[in-house]
């Protein structure tokens, strides 16, 4: 979460000066993340607090405008896993389908630091769904690592994805864990088990030493790997495992992947089928370094640093007088600093005699001689302000071996900033490219993925040609028996000028109409439809099945068309 408040905080530097931000810092440094981005925003730019209202607070995974079918992420996706492709292949299609549906699916979205603050303000309170824990996971070097776990209702193998999150997060309520089990799990057919990160306050205070690094994190994730599949008590369920990582995690990733070549099991099987890291770090160094230096973001980026070891302090046993409140240096010193911090944990713990300058060299990617075997999907944003695009995704996208390696893609988008993928492009797309690069690493589960169709009986009344589909909309509610489905039209002679206009741009809104019809819940078990426990898995259930059922007529979408009989169309296994 330190990110997401680094990225908003930094602008009040321009905004309001230092001893506004201090006030603003303190004041709110243990309000909820989505209220103190809120009222930050609204501190810094007035005018922003129209746009903050626009943003719905609980996700429904629609998309962020009506979209036309050419470019609706599920019928993508349906094109995307009809062949077998090679990462490289499978990337570039995506970001082939990404630069000529951007307009569309970027369309009026939040960009830059607002898109951090619309992830932030998502609510999700995901501990309360009746399908999400927490787990301790021991490792055989003595580290706990603190993880968040959704498990699907049935118990039936499948994809389990082992995601490790970025710098001070924690396996708790965050935005970060919050976005991606939106993609991950509610609108995935997936398991999950989402990491601690190595600097998250429930590590340190479970762990009592400090560690930094795709070096000791993406072995750490590795052996996790291999604990959940020999010893974990739900090891039966996983069909295959893959890797991904974000922000720092995604340092993770990326050494994980060279350590998932290196290291397989003792019957020789890699313990993951994929990786994929998301707006990751890929050489640490020079990211700390061009963060911390960043007039905009590092005297932020530095109170939060102050602030985590601030609370760690009596719990790191390894290094206590390092992290002491007169030891801590300036920002522009902080990341040789915490080179310094890592190499003198390990030293007193006796894993490793090693130099900050080894350690450095160690967390450059580029230093790994080994070239990754293990198919893999970089994602980055050019706008990333808080992990340079230019010295981590955009290395990797131009790098001349990789560039050309039939077993990786790399997708470099315009907008995202960090991370927020699902704020600029809508759930549906962020949640199509995670899982659809999984699926098509998974072969024993994807013929079980296989659409499946059923007609509508709910009753539809017929429309006039003058009518056309646009878009169709779920919603469950908790401990009700019924669905409501909101049906949204298109009357090319609701008004004068509507019949010119293009029905699904922003100047149509005046041209439409909505109807809803009400369904049993009990009809669509088959979809994987169940009377949710309480409101959060009724809004769990309503992304998943906003983003898995497609509405078709005679085999081609519904929308565009006037038709009144028509199918649905599902992808399964994401109840």
């Amino acid at each position: 979460m330190v990110f997401l408040r680094t990225a908003i905080i930094a602008l009040s530097f321009v905004v309001l000066g230092n001893e506004a931000l201090a006030q603003v810092s303190i004041i709110n440094e243990e309000q909820n993340e989505s209220d103190f981005l809120l009222e930050l925003t609204k501190a810094l730019d007035p005018d922003s607090v129209s746009a903050m209202g626009i943003f719905e607070k609980v996700p429904k995974a629609e998309n962020n405008k009506d979209i036309a079918p050419s470019c609706d992420p599920k019928f993508f996706e349906d094109k995307l896993l009809s062949v077998k492709r090679s990462p490289h292949e499978h990337a570039k299609l995506i970001k082939q389908y990404m630069q000529s549906c951007q307009s569309e699916l970027a369309h009026n979205s939040p960009k830059g630091l607002l898109s951090l603050a619309k992830m932030a303000l998502d609510e999700y309170r995901f501990f309360k769904h009746p399908q999400i824990k927490t787990l301790n996971i021991p490792l055989e070097n003595g580290v706990v690592v603190p993880a968040i776990v959704g498990l699907k209702q049935d118990p039936r193998p499948r994809p389990l994805v082992v995601m490790k999150c970025g710098v001070f997060c924690g396996a708790d309520q965050n935005a970060f864990m919050k976005t991606f089990l939106i993609q991950l799990f509610d609108l995935s057919p997936y398991n999950v088990v989402l990491l601690a990160n190595q600097t998250g306050l429930d590590y340190l205070k479970v762990n009592g030493h400090f560690s930094l690094g795709g070096w000791s994190e993406g072995y750490e994730s590795l052996i996790a790997g291999k604990w959940l599949r020999e010893k974990w008590e739900h090891r039966d369920r996983i069909s295959s495992m893959h890797l991904m990582g974000m922000s720092l995690g995604g340092n993770a990733a990326v050494y994980g992947a060279a350590f998932n070549d290196i290291y397989p099991t003792f019957n020789g099987q890699k313990v993951f089928s994929s990786a994929t890291a998301i707006c990751p770090v890929i050489s640490l160094k020079p990211t700390l370094e061009n963060l911390y230096s960043s007039n905009l973001v590092g005297p932020v980026f530095n109170l939060m640093t102050r602030a985590q070891f601030r609370s760690a302090r009596k719990y790191l046993t390894d290094i206590p007088d390092m992290v002491s409140e007169d030891r801590l240096p300036g920002r522009k010193h902080m990341p040789a600093y915490l080179g310094e911090m890592a190499t003198t944990s390990m030293q007193r713990r006796g894993v490793a005699s090693t130099t900050p300058a080894e350690f450095f060299y160690d967390n450059n990617f580029w230093n790994i001689p080994h070239k990754i075997q293990t198919p893999l999907m970089v994602w980055g944003s050019k706008d990333d302000n808080v992990v340079s695009n230019k010295l981590n995704t955009q290395v990797f996208e131009f790098d001349d071996y990789y560039e050309k390696a039939a077993n990786v893609g790399v997708i470099n988008v315009n907008y995202g900033n960090h991370c927020a993928f699902s704020a600029a492009y809508g759930y549906q797309t962020a949640a199509m490219v995670l899982r659809s690069f999984v699926m098509s690493h998974s072969p024993e589960f994807a013929a079980s993925y296989k659409r499946s169709q059923m007609p509508w009986k709910f009753g539809f009344n017929k429309i006039p040609n003058v009518y056309q589909h646009v878009g169709q909309s779920w919603k469950f509610e908790a401990n009700s028996s019924n669905v409501t489905v909101t049906f949204k039209m298109f009357n090319s002679v609701a008004n004068k000028t509507c019949y010119h206009k293009d029905p699904y741009s922003e100047s149509a809104k005046s041209c439409l109409t909505t109807r809803q019809v009400t369904v049993p819940v009990k009809s669509l078990t088959s979809l994987g439809a169940r009377v949710p426990a309480n409101d959060v898995e009724a809004q769990a259930l309503t992304r998943q099945f906003n983003a898995k059922v497609e509405f078709v007529t005679e085999g081609k979408p519904l929308n565009g068309t006037s038709a009144s009989a028509f199918n649905l169309s599902w992808r399964p296994h994401f109840e």
